[in-house]
């Protein structure tokens, strides 16, 4: 149905976010006990992807060419209780309750932002950097530091660094891998 109303450029776009937010879910553990209803809608966001890569045509589209055209609000036809009415009644009611109690939890969060310090911290973490250098331009020990970044994840509503790092490409802190050299980790920064 969507591969003869939405054009293939669009398609993969919708695939590629899909399968980018449910990779993003994958790396991280939710609160509030709803970890099953998490797993669920990342299980939806990574089958919605494949199913749209199976067809030929979107498949052929290169990778990245229609998230330009998705925007912040996807169109009605591809809204996910719209999509799951397609689905069998159970999977509906399952999907409907597990996408309403994510929602729930995401927007019961605060956002919290990093500092700017806390910002190159966490693209010297993204980018590998070892933690005596990350020490010792902060002038402080590598336990010093740790104990830094450990109170920085708690204050970001994070666990570690996976996570953390996650995060910070979800919200636009930075841009998305690879990081490759300083440039690279500057002008993501201001993404």
């Amino acid at each position: 149905m969507f591969a003869r109303t939405l054009r293939t450029e669009y398609l993969r776009g919708v695939a590629d976010a899909s399968a980018y937010c449910g990779e993003l879910m994958g790396g991280t553990v939710p609160e509030g006990g709803i970890a099953l209803d998490w797993e669920v809608v990342a299980e939806f966001l990574r089958s919605t992807s494949q199913a749209l890569l199976e067809i030929p045509e979107v498949a052929e589209v290169a990778p990245g060419a229609g998230s330009a055209e998705i925007g912040s609000a996807p169109p009605a036809v591809l809204r996910y209780e719209q999509f799951a009415d397609l689905l069998h009644p159970e999977g509906v009611a399952r999907l409907e309750g597990a996408a309403g109690a994510v929602a729930r939890c995401c927007e019961t969060h605060v956002q919290v932002v990093p500092t700017a310090q806390e910002l190159e911290w966490i693209i010297s973490v993204a980018v590998r950097e070892p933690f005596d250098e990350l020490a010792e331009r902060n002038a402080t020990s590598v336990r010093g530091m740790y104990r830094r970044i450990e109170k920085m994840w708690e204050r970001l509503g994070v666990v570690n660094q996976v996570q953390g790092v996650s995060l910070a490409v979800q919200r636009g802190w930075i841009g998305p891998p690879p990081w490759k050299d300083k440039q690279t980790r500057e002008s993501g920064s201001r993404n």
